[in-house]
C-alpha cells in the first residue's frame, strides 16, 4: 500500500530542510550573523517574510486573522482601544497590548494583509514617537499612581516586562521593515536600563 504524507510531516520535514539551508556557512553571505563577541550558533533566523504560508497552515493563520488576534481590539477595547498608554492614553500600561501585538504584527506581515499592518503599525508608530531623550520609551512615568479603574493595569507602566515584549515585537517590525529607527530606540532604552537596574533591579 502507498504511504502518504500527512500536512504535518510535510510541514516538519520542510522546517527542517529550511533550517539545513540556513546553516551558517551557506546563509551567511545572505545574512548577517555570529558576529563576534555574539556566541557563534549553527543556524540563522529566518527573515519574517521569507517562508509563506500555504493550505492548511495559511487557512489557520486566515482564521486567526479573522477572529480575536485580527480583531481584539474590537472585541477588547477597554483593554486594547484607543487609551491604551501604548498609544498614548490614559488606560491599559502593562503588558497586555504588548502580547496581542507579538501574534498581530508577524501574522499581519505573513498574511501580506495591509488592513492588519496598518492596525500594527499604529502601535509600531506610537511606540517609537514615544521615545524620550533617556531612551525611556512606552507609557508615560506617573509622578503618582493613577486611580484604579476596574478590569484596567493602570500603574506600573515603567515595568521592566512589558518593555520587553514590545521589544520582541519591534524586533519582528524590524525582521519585515528593516526600520532603523528600532536600532536607534533599543540602543537608546538599553543605556536607559544600564542606568537604572542598579537602583530599580528586575524584580522591582
Amino acid at each position: 500500500m502507498k504511504k502518504v504524507l500527512m500536512p504535518t510531516a510535510i510541514l516538519f520535514i520542510s522546517l527542517v530542510a529550511l533550517t539545513l539551508a540556513c546553516r551558517s556557512d551557506v546563509g551567511e553571505s545572505y545574512y548577517i550573523f555570529n558576529r563576534a563577541p555574539l556566541e557563534q550558533v549553527p543556524y540563522a533566523e529566518l527573515p519574517l517574510e521569507s517562508v509563506k504560508p500555504r493550505g492548511w497552515l495559511r487557512e489557520q493563520l486566515v482564521r486567526a486573522a479573522e477572529g480575536l488576534t485580527g480583531r481584539l481590539d474590537e472585541a477588547y477595547p477597554q483593554v486594547v482601544g484607543p487609551r491604551n498608554a501604548w498609544l498614548g492614553g490614559d488606560g491599559d500600561a502593562w503588558e497586555r497590548g504588548p502580547y496581542w501585538l507579538d501574534g498581530l504584527l508577524p501574522l499581519a506581515y505573513l498574511l501580506e494583509d495591509q488592513a492588519l499592518i496598518a492596525k500594527a503599525n499604529m502601535w509600531v508608530e506610537a511606540v517609537i514617537g514615544s521615545r524620550s531623550d533617556d531612551g525611556y520609551f512606552g507609557p508615560l512615568r506617573l509622578e503618582q499612581e493613577p486611580e484604579p479603574e476596574s478590569g484596567l493595569q493602570k500603574a506600573n507602566g515603567e515595568d521592566w516586562w512589558p518593555h520587553m515584549v514590545m521589544l520582541k515585537v519591534l524586533q519582528q517590525h524590524y525582521s519585515a521593515t528593516g526600520d532603523g529607527r528600532v536600532l536607534d530606540l533599543m540602543t537608546g532604552y538599553f543605556r536607559y536600563q544600564l542606568k537604572h537596574l542598579p537602583a530599580r533591579p528586575l524584580n522591582h
